[in-house]
């Protein structure tokens, strides 16, 4: 798994780094950093994996992501998706907490399992959208200015919509037997079988497994296999030697040319570049 550093892209002096993303095809994969983050969907959707937790989010959705959390986003079967991400150090959060005081519910941000997340209205999301936005009307070389901007637009957002929603995001009225298969074939003896495995496992017609795939995960069933595929892919590529064509074949994958084309998709990296880009980076 990839961790990126403070050091690497956010200007000291700042403390903070701003930017658009245009489509989750420029996202890395499954990362974590030593940064937090704050991040709003402004068009189409996007599957959030979070902690081994997996989150359909929708245009208008605020998310706060902590320096613990390992997470990646992943485009849905219907939609690409526009975000703004800011990353900031940890002592802005902290100068945050403490310019708020005592009865900012600061708890409710670090302690959960999983970071909080909140659905805004669309006045709220364009509230939000025209405070990051303020960012980029300050010159650059006026680095004292930006980063007293950023605590300010963060006191704010986080006052206002962060802490609203303390309990984590779950798909509503997900099935049992959905959850249950999904903890299931996260097994690698089960994933690597496939969509037969996880078919076959459900004990419900592939038609409808797929229906329900859409419904509650927003994707279809051999793209879910496929993610978990690529995840176990991931830690072979940084922690063993193992030859690339031998991790193909490790993850159920006979075709080593579809494993390199679902790894690019998934990191806009091939599985070579990522083992070195993963080692420097540690």
């Amino acid at each position: 798994m990839l961790k990126l550093l403070a050091a690497d892209g956010i200007d000291s002096e700042i403390q903070a780094h701003y930017r658009l993303i245009a489509s989750v095809r420029e996202t890395i994969g499954m990362h974590s950093h030593d940064f937090f983050e704050l991040f709003l969907i402004l068009k189409g959707s996007v599957v959030h994996v979070i902690n081994s937790s997996r989150q359909v989010l929708q245009e208008n959705t605020l998310v706060f992501i902590r320096d613990r959390d390992v997470h990646c986003y992943e485009q849905t079967a219907d939609s690409d998706c526009q975000f703004i991400n800011l990353s900031f150090d940890r002592e802005v959060l902290d100068d945050m907490i403490a310019f708020l005081g005592e009865g900012f519910p600061s708890g409710r941000l670090l302690e959960p399992a999983m970071p909080p997340s909140t659905l805004l209205s669309k006045t709220e999301k364009e509230y939000v959208r025209y405070r990051l936005e303020q960012l980029n009307l300050i010159p650059q070389e006026k680095k004292p200015a930006i980063k007293a901007e950023v605590r300010a637009i963060l006191t704010d957002l986080f006052s206002r919509y962060i802490t609203a929603e303390a309990e984590p995001f779950e798909p509503a009225g997900q099935p049992e037997w959905l959850k249950a298969l999904c903890k299931e074939v996260n097994k690698k003896e089960q994933f690597t079988r496939g969509t037969a495995a996880l078919v076959q496992l459900s004990g419900k017609s592939h038609a409808y497994v797929c229906r329900m795939f859409r419904e509650y995960l927003g994707m279809s069933p051999t793209q879910y296999i496929n993610e978990l595929r690529m995840s176990y892919a991931e830690n072979l590529l940084l922690n063993t030697d193992m030859e690339i064509v031998d991790i193909s074949l490790e993850i159920g994958l006979e075709n080593v040319s579809y494993f390199y084309d679902l790894f690019k998709r998934r990191h806009n990296l091939t599985p070579h570049r990522y083992r070195q880009f993963g080692k420097i980076h540690r």
